[in-house]
């Protein structure tokens, strides 16, 4: 038979009779393959090429060596990172010591002074305006000040304030300049 023929016969087999069909089989040369034998070989190629991998494996062991160094050198990192924060933390704390203890020397040096002793130094305004030192006194001696003329808040003057003094002391003093006059009304300081 032809290969022409063989091929026909291939693609319609509808066309042929069943005796024809064995015919064409049995003159066709076709080798079967023993599949023990073809097993052998696939396994024998996967033995070698498993065995090609295990050589080339060399540059994965450089990159696993590679990867531990970089491991190391990043938890040495981390470590010294952690050094330096902990230093930096018992400088603040070390800092933080050195003020409680001088704020505990300044509140004993305190101690052995009078309480009153801001009271008993005396407040020197130089080229102040009134309004600035009437309100400090007035809020001292717990009075409100009233001004009937608006340019007498902005005079200008040098003043001690003795905070020892009663507020008719403090009247009278003011009262001896001459572009001032200050009268006292209960709790109220009328500035004219």
């Amino acid at each position: 038979m032809k290969k022409e023929e063989q091929i026909r016969m291939l693609l319609h087999p509808e066309k042929y009779t069943d005796e024809q069909l064995d015919q064409m089989l049995d003159e066709t040369d076709i080798q079967v393959p023993d599949a023990n034998e073809e097993w052998e070989k696939f396994s024998g190629k996967w033995k070698e090429e498993s065995g090609k991998r295990i050589v080339k494996s060399e540059k994965p062991m450089l990159l696993k060596i590679a990867a531990m160094f970089v491991g190391v050198l990043m938890l040495s990192g981390i470590a010294y990172a952690a050094v330096q924060i902990i230093r930096s933390q018992e400088a603040e704390v070390e800092k933080q010591e050195a003020v409680v203890s001088t704020d505990t020397q300044h509140q004993s040096a305190n101690a052995q002074t009078p309480a009153d002793s801001t009271q008993t130094k005396p407040t020197v305004y130089e080229d102040a305006e009134l309004a600035t030192i009437l309100n400090e006194i007035a809020t001292f001696h717990q009075c409100e000040v009233v001004y009937k003329n608006e340019a007498s808040k902005h005079l200008r003057l040098y003043f001690t304030w003795d905070k020892k003094a009663t507020i008719d002391d403090i009247v009278g003093t003011f009262n001896k300049f001459e572009r001032i006059h200050i009268t006292r009304n209960n709790k109220k300081l009328i500035v004219e």
